[in-house]
């Protein structure tokens, strides 16, 4: 288990003043309109952008008054911290995915934690290492996938998994069909759904592999058994005018448009997660369909 350096920050789950829970949820709708009206301009529909809250730093009581107001999307930056929260939000339906690096020796707490996307694939040697694990625990059986790896097996996430095929049978069910050879109609084997982190700002301190090896990854990605590729992510360019900031989300959308026409990524990776707190309208101009926010929401990091 990892230990939290800041067990305020990891673990509180006081409830907030009044007064403090109210100005998220007044941020938060101020967020969603802001959104919506430039989902409409941009795509044609104000639903067509989610809003993924970045939740780095915030305590599970902060992280819960945004999620029992219905901003059930939530995305961490480290394991660590996706670990020691899951408990705090077990009981509160939402998505977790997590937004920053993963390491190989990370990738069993990822999963046992929850996370239904990890957006910060840029390494193939991760992405095996995810796939093989979930092959080793689909092997284990049901209770080694709903306690290792739920949310390949819930329906917590756009992918096709275990739980949201028929509408009857849960995740452990679809898994045990699975395992002893009896698939009922539309049962498919546990997946996590990933995206592909691409560095299109080009600074060296950023994760994210080069657009010019984008497509070899995608092509070795893809091909995972238990890995569905949903769409790339990327970290924009830090400017200070609109000039500078929207290239880098311009290229990822084209990224995404080359790679689905030469089948490297498959044609329904359409998903574009780019844009932050101080630059989403741009990036949601530029084609993003999740908009990753949090100090909009939260107010800046302490």
């Amino acid at each position: 288990m990892f230990r939290s350096e800041t067990m305020r920050t990891m673990t509180d789950v006081d409830a907030l003043q009044p007064a403090e829970a109210q100005a998220i949820r007044d941020r938060l709708d101020e967020v969603a309109a802001k959104v919506r009206t430039a989902a409409n301009e941009a795509h044609g529909s104000p639903e067509a952008v989610r809003i993924l809250l970045a939740t780095k730093t915030q305590p599970a009581a902060r992280i819960r008054v945004a999620l029992e107001a219905g901003f059930t999307l939530i995305g961490e930056n480290r394991v660590q911290e996706l670990v020691a929260k899951a408990p705090d939000l077990a009981d509160v339906p939402h998505e977790a995915h997590l937004i920053g690096l993963l390491q190989k020796n990370k990738v069993n707490h990822t999963l046992r934690a929850g996370a239904a996307c990890v957006q910060s694939i840029d390494d193939v040697a991760v992405a095996q290492k995810l796939s093989a694990r979930i092959e080793t625990l689909l092997h284990e059986g049901a209770a080694a996938l709903a306690a290792e790896a739920p949310g390949t097996v819930r329906g917590t996430s756009p992918a096709q998994s275990l739980g949201t095929t028929t509408g009857t049978a849960s995740g452990a069910e679809h898994a045990d069909h699975i395992t002893s050879g009896i698939a009922p109609a539309g049962a498919v084997a546990p997946v996590l759904e990933v995206m592909l982190q691409v560095n299109t700002s080009g600074e060296e301190s950023k994760s994210g592999v080069a657009p010019a090896d984008a497509e070899a990854l995608a092509e070795q990605v893809r091909v995972l058994p238990h890995l569905r590729i949903s769409g790339l992510m990327t970290i924009g360019f830090p400017g200070a005018t609109e000039a500078e900031i929207r290239p880098s989300y311009a290229d990822l959308r084209e990224l995404s448009q080359r790679l689905r026409e030469t089948g490297a990524l498959p044609a329904d990776a359409t998903a574009l997660s780019m844009g932050m707190s101080g630059d989403y309208a741009l990036a949601i101009a530029e084609g993003a369909t999740m908009v990753r926010v949090g100090s909009s929401v939260f107010g800046a990091r302490s």
